[in-house]
């Protein structure tokens, strides 16, 4: 009985231990029809594309591949829009600043 809750107490404690940038968004990012769910981090934009954020977090489009650059546009959860070519979209983890 006694190992038996000592593995229930272990397993307690390394499901608190689960630091929080292990979880991605809720919902997908479609890029041109291209779904992405659950995204997190860069997507290239190679060409004029129509995204659509059904995510849970704003998500950022940058004038340079690569995430670089400045941001030139953040797309609020719920909303579509297109974006120029040659662009690049950062999808942060909703547990970081």
């Amino acid at each position: 009985m006694s190992s038996t809750l000592t593995i229930f107490a272990a397993a307690g404690m390394l499901a608190l231990t689960v630091p929080g940038s292990a979880f991605a968004t809720n919902g997908f990012l479609r890029i041109d029809g291209v779904v992405h769910n659950h995204p997190l981090g860069c997507y290239e934009v190679a060409q004029l594309s129509t995204v659509l954020n059904f995510t849970d977090v704003p998500v950022r489009v940058h004038n340079v591949p690569g995430c670089q650059g400045n941001v030139v546009q953040i797309i609020p959860p719920g909303l579509a829009t297109q974006v120029p070519g040659t662009h690049s979209i950062l999808v942060k983890d909703p547990f970081t600043p």
